[in-house]
């Protein structure tokens, strides 16, 4: 996997987080084209690691 720097992600249970806080995707997806507010995009690249319970 490649880290992707300046990106810093604290999502713990994604396949492409690792223990430093950084995102090894290579590259990422950040949905919703038509957020007007922070709360309303989200990474599209998540996925959830084998030894999680994600939904």
């Amino acid at each position: 996997m490649n880290e992707i720097k300046g990106i810093s992600c604290e999502v713990k249970n994604c396949i492409y987080h690792d223990k430093s806080d950084r995102c090894n995707a290579g590259h990422i997806v950040v949905g919703n084209s038509s957020a007007t507010k922070t709360t309303e995009t989200k990474c599209e690249t998540f996925e959830c690691c084998d030894d999680c319970c994600c939904e």
